[in-house]
């Protein structure tokens, strides 16, 4: 593993059933790198991106995170899921807390930070994302963008090594997808690790350092994103670059 890799991919195989989802996959992020995957649907962009925080569990093949075989039943994958924010399509919000709750009760539970502690983090990072005022709302209350910049501050208040994002703004009002990626941009100049399946392709293009191309659950095509979209050599990519740009 080199020095700067955080996560290594090794022959990563999904099936379910007689199904291949994913085949033979292996591929790494380095540790401040913000990766873009994308692809047309039901190419397998959202079950790799959950397996590599073991939501879904490979068939076959290695993840080695901070060193570590994660797929390896000895693994507390507990512990590194910790590491990993992980910010879904649907905001998966708890109804029944207002905003405040929903950030402080993983640390609190989990971390054993000290509620006041916690509660400083939830401000501080509200802040950042410009809704300080919506703290003691209910998620009913807010608006989808909202919503969303929600959940990317409570996968935050986990101080996680990495972000996965898992289509973020496919479930959003258009006028609402560019508060989001907004958050997502000044996340990445930040110099967090991101790995970002999106159908945005001007977030792949302009935001990400590197963007993979995933199809029929083989990666296409991996390299730097201004590449990746003047020069696309797969005929594949070229087809469906012609069809969403």
């Amino acid at each position: 593993m080199a020095a700067n890799e955080m996560i290594q991919v090794s022959n990563l195989t999904k099936k379910f059933g007689k199904l291949t989802v994913l085949d033979n996959i292996s591929t790494a992020f380095r540790a401040g790198e913000v990766v873009s995957i994308i692809g047309p649907s039901g190419g397998g962009k959202s079950t790799f991106l959950r397996c590599l925080n073991l939501l879904e569990v490979p068939t076959s093949g290695q993840i080695l995170f901070d060193g570590i075989n994660i797929c390896d039943k000895k693994t507390d994958i507990n512990l590194h899921r910790q590491k990993m924010g992980m910010v879904f399509q649907q905001f998966n919000l708890f109804e029944n807390m207002n905003v405040l709750r929903n950030l402080t009760a993983a640390p609190i539970k989990i971390k054993k930070t000290p509620r006041e502690e916690a509660e400083q983090n939830a401000f501080r990072l509200l802040d950042r994302v410009g809704l300080r005022d919506k703290a003691a709302s209910y998620p009913s209350q807010l608006s989808g963008g909202q919503k969303q910049r929600i959940a990317i501050v409570r996968a935050l208040m986990m101080e996680p090594e990495v972000m996965l994002f898992d289509e973020p703004t496919s479930a959003l009002d258009p006028e609402m997808i560019g508060e989001v990626l907004d958050v997502m941009k000044a996340l990445a100049e930040s110099g967090m690790t991101m790995i970002v399946v999106t159908h945005e392709m001007r977030f792949a293009r302009e935001v990400s350092a590197r963007t993979l191309f995933l199809e029929g659950g083989h990666i296409e095509e991996d390299k730097p994103s201004h590449q990746l979209f003047e020069n696309p050599e797969s005929p594949r990519l070229i087809s469906f670059l012609k069809k969403v740009l």
